[in-house]
């Protein structure tokens, strides 16, 4: 059963994980200056909060129903398709002098796609 509620809860508590995770690990590697694995494994800690999102996400997607899987799968069509035109673009602009587009800001152009493709789904099904 779809409990949005609970899914708030759940996706804050793993947002908050990730924090603290990113935080504390940006304090342990100022603090002991790491090198080589110790910092590769350091700097990889935060991922544990974002693979708990994650899978808060995924249990979301399972646990809908017909109507708004269709509405989500619209919205993510349309976030990893833009996804895919916005930084496939960006990386031939670059040739042309344009900055380089870092990794980081994939996630947010997919995020605000699939905020806008879930807006644009629903007015659609209504």
């Amino acid at each position: 059963m779809l409990k949005p509620k609970q899914y708030v809860v759940e996706l804050f508590a793993a947002m908050a994980l990730y924090g603290l995770l990113l935080v504390g690990a940006n304090m342990v590697e100022r603090a002991t200056d790491p090198h080589g694995p110790v910092k590769l494994l350091l700097n990889l800690v935060p991922m544990i909060g974002v693979l708990v999102a994650a899978w808060v996400i995924l249990r979301h997607l399972w646990r809908m129903d017909e109507l708004q899987r269709r509405i989500q799968f619209h919205a993510i069509s349309l976030s990893f398709i833009g996804t895919a035109l916005i930084t496939f673009g960006w990386g031939f602009a670059e040739g042309g002098g344009a900055p380089h587009l870092r990794a980081f800001a994939v996630w947010p152009i997919m995020g605000a796609l699939w905020g806008l493709g879930v807006a644009v789904a629903s007015r659609r099904y209504r």
